[in-house]
């Protein structure tokens, strides 16, 4: 298991002494998350409660990989220990991962650490092992300099060096944008990342792969809606024998398949393959291949679709820890607005009912604040229409609603229409009954007065 420690440590910029937690033990395999943070530049950095600066905590540190029989230590050279410090250092951590190994499993290459001299040292030897090349290493810096030229070019310069580095923009380099955003969100560099997320959208709108990228979006929109629309078909009574013929109807598309695993995930449970283990049994002969292979994609699906749920649930659970912990709630939550979602509102949801049942009164009232802080900073984001629908779906009665109708609807036009569908995608994701009900009345009413 990986180490986490806690210790004081002084802000380098407000100079004020505070609590944090850093890891000088990363197991690999035990701990594949922080392996992650470690490659990812996020590892032993800790966000001041006072002014909110992310400060770098200088740690010796020893990396663990018993399935690829990987050891390597590090210590930065800012520390200045002196050689006798440094092996004294490295031998106590060493006998840390040594004392955890389950018997047996002692092997000679922990004699024999590697050492890497810098953090990107250890970086690279990790995913030398990992499989990664040093060109391949070479091409991501490569994409790396290219945001950074991107970042510093002006507005009027920047659709001409799309242009010009047309063939160096795939998927790889639109997640390395991604994932700086992401980082500059998580170091507190709103304005930098804000800056990256307006360069990607000119990047798809410039780019050869952009293009292909809204194009591809939109055939999956569609798809998405048609399996929608044949999920509703069946009706509220629909039976997993229902959505098992649905599946060997477009059992050769994949895209399909993953589009109904996605909207419904629900209803294919253990019992759901039993009963098409049966189907199988009874099938003739010459169908049994075909349905078989079917079994084994929605297996495959159904696992992406919890492993990413699992993604997301970890990612919105470490973001309110972020918001909870800091000093300025409300500047956390702009600045992470993006990646507030309804994931992340069920994660918060949660973490309040839970207080509630502990009965702990201080942290389910700091909760609640951050859902009203979080709700307030939506709304205020949303474009209008949006503000409106909201207000409608959360008035306390339909003669409530019907008074915000009659005093708003003079603000909008037939594009409320529009606003309306696309909240209906998003509740029928949700499977909101209820909400759907209320949006469907709403819709009612705004085709009566528009025509």
């Amino acid at each position: 298991m990986s180490k986490v420690m806690q210790t004081t440590i002084s802000c380098t910029q407000c100079r004020q002494p505070f609590r944090a937690v850093f890891q000088n033990v990363i197991d690999a395999q035990e701990d594949p998350q922080a392996k992650m943070r470690l490659l990812t530049g996020q590892i032993n950095l800790a966000q001041c409660p006072h002014c909110g600066a992310v400060n770098t905590m200088l740690t010796p540190l020893v990396y663990h990989d018993p399935t690829k029989e990987l050891l390597i230590t590090f210590i930065p050279m800012e520390m200045g220990l002196s050689k006798d410090a440094q092996e004294k250092a490295i031998g106590e951590l060493m006998r840390d991962v040594t004392s955890r190994l389950p018997q047996g499993a002692f092997k000679g290459y922990l004699l024999q650490p590697r050492q890497a001299l810098t953090m990107q040292g250890l970086v690279d030897q990790v995913l030398q092992a990992d499989g990664v090349t040093p060109e391949m290493m070479e091409t991501q810096r490569a994409r790396v300099r290219l945001v950074e030229m991107l970042l510093e070019a002006s507005d009027e310069d920047i659709p001409a060096l799309i242009e010009q580095n047309d063939d160096q923009i795939d998927s790889q380099f639109m997640q390395t944008v991604t994932l700086l955003a992401q980082r500059m969100l998580q170091e507190g560099q709103q304005g930098v990342a804000e800056r990256l997320v307006l360069l990607q959208n000119q990047i798809v709108a410039c780019s050869t792969f952009g293009k292909q990228l809204v194009e591809r979006s939109r055939a999956q929109d569609a798809l998405i809606e048609q399996a929608a629309n044949e999920i509703n078909a069946l009706g509220p009574n629909a039976q997993r024998a229902d959505f098992m013929n649905l599946a060997i109807r477009y059992a050769d598309s994949v895209e399909y398949l993953q589009a109904i695993v996605g909207l419904v995930r629900p209803v294919f449970d253990y019992t759901f393959f039993q009963e098409l283990q049966v189907r199988i049994g009874q099938s003739p002969a010459a169908e049994r291949p075909q349905l078989e292979a079917l079994r084994e994609k929605l297996l495959e699906l159904t696992a992406m679709a919890d492993q990413q749920t699992r993604l997301a649930l970890q990612n919105a659970a470490g973001l309110l820890q972020t918001i909870v912990n800091s000093p300025d709630p409300q500047a956390v939550i702009a600045a992470n607005l993006p990646l507030i979602d309804y994931t992340f509102l069920q994660v918060l949801s949660a973490n309040i009912q839970e207080a509630d049942r502990r009965g702990d009164v201080n942290v389910g009232n700091r909760l609640k604040a951050i859902y009203s802080l979080v709700v307030d900073l939506l709304q205020a984001d949303m474009p209008p229409e949006l503000q409106f629908i909201n207000e409608v779906l959360a008035a306390s009665s339909e003669e409530a609603a019907r008074d915000v109708i009659t005093q708003r609807m003079g603000e909008f036009d037939g594009q409320l229409l529009e606003a309306i569908e696309a909240v209906e995608e998003q509740l029928t994701d949700q499977n909101e009954t209820a909400l759907l009900e209320r949006l469907n009345w709403l819709r009612e009413e705004v085709v009566q007065i528009f025509g």
